[in-house]
């Protein structure tokens, strides 16, 4: 019998089409939990810059030099596209659309629009500072709170692994045994039939990768709010389950 089997290879393509995205959406995911964590520092800076007679684009040009982790990056490419003539309100609003994020979207719309009326422009990114602490608290409470419920999404899901390696090691493995002996044979008007180890392998597979891909995705869900979010979780669920399947049948 050959050690990958026909399920095994479809293993196989669905591991190498969700586990790039995974890894990747995680890598994104990431990053822009981290951009958001500094992009208050960086508004309070500006605000400063601000109240001390600097110009937007002065301020911009020097919070660029700074070390903001991986907003800097951005920062640079605001700083780049404010030297080429671009005005404040479009480099704010690109800037918003490379980062993908309805918060700096609405923060970058809220603050072209401040910048068109006038005003203190030193209050209105304190202002904006304090709406996104606001929201990474929220969002912070939020995946704390999902966090668990994901925990027990991964509990069950090894806990069903668990019983059916149980059934397998019992119930399959007698009937297995004995069907050498009985296979064939009839019991009233009954007949015991030949049952194949790789058919009952398999399928017991199936019903462990369903439940790995489909609970990592959820848990992963419930804890970032996006489905794309789950693939890693799933990745990672289906790859464990294949090898203990590997190494345990």
């Amino acid at each position: 019998m050959p050690y990958f089997t026909t399920v095994d290879y479809l293993v196989f393509g669905v591991l190498g089409c969700i586990g790039p995205l995974g890894f990747y959406n995680s890598k994104k995911q990431k990053r822009k939990r981290e951009i958001m964590e500094k992009l208050p520092d960086f508004l309070r800076d500006i605000a400063n810059s601000s109240a001390s007679g600097m110009t937007i684009f002065d301020s911009i040009e020097s919070a660029a030099d700074g070390d903001y982790g991986a907003l800097t990056s951005e920062l640079k490419a605001v700083s780049a596209q404010l030297s080429w003539g671009i005005p404040v309100t479009e480099a704010l609003t690109n800037f918003g659309e490379r980062l993908d994020s309805n918060e700096v979207k609405r923060l970058a719309i809220t603050i072209n629009k401040a910048l068109e009326i006038g005003g203190n422009t030193s209050s209105v990114f304190n202002a904006a500072a304090k709406e996104l602490d606001q929201i990474r608290r929220v969002e912070q409470q939020r995946r704390t709170e999902m966090s668990m419920y994901s925990i027990v999404i991964f509990i069950s899901f090894f806990v069903f692994l668990a019983v059916i390696l149980i059934i397998n090691g019992t119930i399959f493995q007698a009937i297995i045994g004995l069907q050498g002996k009985m296979a064939g044979k009839a019991i009233g008007n009954l007949r015991i039939a030949q049952i194949d180890p790789v058919e009952v392998k398999n399928m017991l597979f199936t019903f462990v990768f369903v439940q790995s891909l489909g609970g990592g995705m959820l848990g992963g869900f419930m804890m970032e709010g996006k489905l794309s979010s789950g693939i890693r979780q799933g990745f990672i669920l289906v790859v464990i389950s294949f090898l203990i399947f590997k190494l345990m049948f």
